[in-house]
């Protein structure tokens, strides 16, 4: 039950990362300013907590030879790495909201097909352990990313 509770955590704090990054690119999208550094910061989470994330998943798909699956990953990478080249103008919106409508995606469809997958007791203490580790990372960039989506919605309601 543990590893359950810290998957919600993690993937809370991935959703949180998405949901900045989509209201980034929406104001880029409308002409407004985005703080480069916090697109980098967001970017950076991305890359070290849901790629992560991603990895990890991929591994086991791999072994299942869950091969399509895998292509819904490899074009988040893609995404990724076009958004991340180009940090501002339309190419970052239109990136930017097919890259936080897709990993959302893959990680519900994820989930889902890790969980009709009849694992040995070992390895499905790998993955939880993986997790565990992924999880403390996406913890502490948790209080930043609620920061930076506080700051980039508007208007201001709470």
């Amino acid at each position: 039950m543990k590893s359950s509770a810290r998957l919600v955590r993690e993937h809370q704090v991935v959703f949180c990362g998405l949901e900045v990054l989509r209201l980034m690119g929406e104001r880029i999208e409308n002409r407004t300013d985005v703080d480069g550094e916090d697109v980098q910061i967001v970017l950076t989470f991305m890359r070290e907590v849901a790629h992560r994330c991603l990895d990890n998943t991929e591994e086991f798909l791999q072994a299942a030879a869950m091969e399509q699956k895998l292509l819904g990953h490899r074009r988040a990478r893609l995404l990724f790495d076009e958004m991340s080249c180009t940090s501002a103008g339309e190419d970052f919106a239109g990136n930017c909201r097919a890259y936080t409508t897709l990993v959302a995606e893959l990680i519900f469809e994820d989930r889902r097909s890790l969980s009709k997958l009849d694992w040995d007791p070992v390895t499905l203490g790998q993955f939880y352990e993986w997790e565990r580790e992924i999880d403390e990372l996406a913890r502490k960039h948790g209080p930043t990313l609620h920061r930076l989506e506080m700051k980039y919605t508007s208007p201001h309601c709470i």
